[in-house]
């Protein structure tokens, strides 16, 4: 008769990650950044948005540049709490700037 082998021991949990501390200076940093990229992004999305012609259009081309600052933001968030969630809220600012600039560029009036 062949012996069973011992049982193992559940595996212990992996300790939680130490989170950084959250950083004045690096969420400032984090919206400079996203408005100096959002800037530059703004106006190639504002050409390519009055190309286009059409004002709902204009408006979604316009937001890609903030939108992607905001879910690079979204993603750092948990390695840099500060610096991430001030390039969340400076993507957010770029998407509505950007969004209403590129409609308006088509001649849509938000009256």
């Amino acid at each position: 008769m062949t012996e069973l082998p011992p049982p193992t021991p559940d595996p212990q949990p992996m300790p939680p990650l130490p989170v950084p501390p959250f950083s004045w200076p690096a969420f400032i940093g984090g919206i400079v950044l996203a408005l100096t990229i959002g800037l530059v992004l703004n106006l190639v999305s504002g050409l390519l948005g009055m190309a286009s012609g059409s004002a709902p259009l204009a408006l979604l081309i316009g937001a890609i540049p903030g939108l992607l600052l905001a879910g690079i933001g979204a993603m750092r968030r948990t390695a840099h709490p500060g610096f991430g969630t001030g390039l969340l809220v400076g993507g957010c600012i770029v998407a509505l700037i950007g969004g209403t600039c590129g409609a308006s560029m088509v001649g849509a009036s938000f009256h």
